[in-house]
């Protein structure tokens, strides 16, 4: 049986503009779901795998939301708070890409917030880091019935974080996540003045998160966060080739 703390996923990532030309493009990706409060204590370290110390996969807590000296689970509670005036006391458990062989870079991480039983998520913290800037922006989507389905949340949050050059920020987000089961989707549409301009879908399928699990993802996908940087800016030349409209970071204007 998998754990329900720690697991990979296995699956694509896939982007589609609209406007003003259309471009689709689609990779193969791996991501880990770890709950952030009991990882130390059912980790144990080794040439593969440490904690805030160098390996071949690493967890370090800088790498992630909020004030590197507060505990990552701190910290997050800290903003769901601060964002919603409510606790959540139940397990977080956050997808992401991990340190590979010294190097993790994030386009976004997603913390599931379960409620007291643990048997379902409450609310999603999805954190965006944009690039070459490095800045970062906390989404929060909480559980609401009217817009919650059988499946999954749906949420739409207004653009507050430039993320890419060749966008504006005139974008209101419509987001879809699903329950984090066997399978795992998060879809993304980004519409202007109502029309839809582009759309990212994140499809995982759950795998089992150990040393086996690791070296095979490793195997697999090596240096998959410099895979991410090198592909962002290798669309990025792509649309400026194509002459996409180039947008200026908003506090540089």
């Amino acid at each position: 049986m998998l754990s329900k703390n720690h697991q990979l996923y296995w699956g694509t990532i896939s982007h589609q503009r609209n406007t003003p030309f259309k471009r689709f493009f689609s990779y193969p990706i791996f991501m880990a779901y770890i709950d952030i409060s009991s990882l130390a204590s059912t980790m144990k370290p080794s040439l593969l795998w440490n904690i805030n110390k160098p390996a071949l996969v690493s967890f370090k807590r800088k790498d992630y939301h909020g004030d590197p000296g507060l505990e990552l689970d701190s910290a997050v509670r800290k903003t769901l708070h601060e964002k919603t005036g409510k606790v959540f006391n139940g397990p977080i458990r956050l997808l992401t890409h991990l340190r590979y062989f010294g190097h993790c870079f994030n386009p976004v991480s997603f913390y599931y917030c379960f409620d007291d039983l643990d048997q379902k998520v409450e609310a999603i913290m999805a954190e965006v880091t944009n690039t070459p800037w490095k800045e970062r922006h906390a989404y929060i989507i909480e559980e609401q019935t009217e817009n919650n389905t059988r499946t999954g949340f749906i949420a739409s949050p207004k653009k507050q974080l430039h993320v890419s050059p060749f966008w504006g920020m005139d974008h209101d987000y419509e987001w879809f996540f699903s329950q984090p089961e066997d399978s795992l989707n998060v879809k993304m549409k980004n519409f202007k003045d109502g029309e839809k301009v582009f759309n990212v879908s994140l499809d995982l399928k759950r795998r089992a998160f150990s040393n086996a699990g690791l070296v095979k993802a490793i195997s697999r996908f090596p240096f998959i966060t410099l895979m991410v940087v090198y592909r962002i800016h290798w669309q990025a030349f792509m649309l400026y080739i194509k002459r996409a409209p180039f947008f200026t970071h908003p506090d540089k204007l």
